[in-house]
């Protein structure tokens, strides 16, 4: 009899809840079981959490950091258009971005090293494009400091502010 009411207690014991998300642009590193590669992001969301903004370290081969907008209802795949990130309210930076689907990303190392430079220290930022004739425009907390993208940059080798040179190839 014991042992049932101690196994009708188990089942009906509350699990911990799951722990809260990171803080926003908090980085994260994350390993691959399979391969061993380790990607390292930093994220936030828009107030209607319809969308989010990554900067993302993937080191598989050559260390690439990107900068990702995805929707909740994704972007079609399309060729390399633009998308406009106002940073507190400042004129928009305008650059090409890609459109593989279900996102935008650059990770033009040009293009990287100008918007992260642009977004570390933002209160807000403001990310904006077509998605064929709709405009798609979400806006973002920004980290106030620096930190979470410095720590993706560093992740990938790469210095705020500092276009990286390319990984020269290992010798054979």
């Amino acid at each position: 009899m014991i042992s049932i009411l101690f196994a009708l207690l188990q089942s009906t014991a509350l699990t911990a809840p799951p722990p809260p998300p990171a803080p926003p642009w908090t980085a994260v590193t994350r390993t691959d079981a399979t391969t061993g590669a380790t990607s390292t992001s930093a994220l936030a969301y828009s107030a209607d959490r319809n969308a989010r903004l990554v900067v993302r370290c993937d080191r598989v081969g050559e260390p690439v950091v990107s900068i990702q907008m995805r929707t909740r209802a994704g972007l079609a795949a399309s060729g390399d258009h633009l998308v406009s990130v106002s940073v507190d309210g400042a004129a928009p930076i305008d650059l090409p971005w890609e459109f593989p689907g279900s996102a935008t990303m650059n990770r033009g190392t040009v293009a990287v090293t100008k918007l992260t430079e642009a977004m570390s220290k933002a209160m807000s930022i403001t990310v904006s494009t077509k998605d064929g004739e709709q405009t798609v425009s979400a806006t973002f907390v920004g980290p106030g400091t620096g930190t979470g993208i410095k720590d993706v940059l560093a992740a990938c080798g790469y210095e705020l502010g500092v276009v990286p040179q390319p990984v020269k190839p290992t010798a054979k």
